[in-house]
């Protein structure tokens, strides 16, 4: 509300000069620009949330391939088994991984493969044999069995 010169009360809309089309688009074009700035986030935020993941499962994945490969070139060593120094080795050698893999096989005359291309020799699939200690003795423990006779029997003497 105003007071013109004359005295009376006016209404005046204030604007930008836009017209009603026009403010319609543009109010449009915000919404548009602000979801497409918040999917622009996510992608980005989510890419470093991707990335660590693959960094992560490539790391588990080469220490595997350590552990795998002491286990067959230097079985009874120190390294054999060691998870904890297989990853300082996996993590010293991060973007040089093949320079890793040529020193031990260097080391050991032995090639690096995956862990799933390392052939078991057997002996995971072999199950040991269980194997019954008493199975012959059987008659022997019935013929000296010094247990107490049943309720109206009559002891052996």
């Amino acid at each position: 509300l105003s007071v013109n010169p004359v005295g009376m009360l006016t209404n005046a809309f204030i604007s930008d000069g836009q017209s009603v089309v026009q403010a319609t688009k543009s109010a449009r074009n915000s919404a548009i620009r602000y979801y497409v700035g918040i999917v622009l986030a996510i992608l980005f935020f989510g890419g470093f949330m991707v990335k660590s993941y693959m960094e992560e499962k490539i790391f588990d994945r080469d220490v595997e391939r350590v552990l795998a490969f002491y286990k067959h070139a230097a079985p009874g060593s120190i390294s054999d088994g060691d998870e904890r120094n297989a990853r300082w080795l996996v993590y010293k050698y991060k973007g040089k991984k093949d320079k890793l893999w040529r020193r031990l096989e260097a080391k050991y005359g032995v090639p690096v493969r995956h862990s799933w291309e390392w052939e078991d020799d057997g002996e995971a699939d072999v199950e040991a044999e269980e194997t019954n200690l008493d199975k012959g003795d059987d008659d022997d423990a019935s013929a000296t069995d010094n247990s107490k006779p049943a309720e109206g029997e009559e002891p052996d003497l």
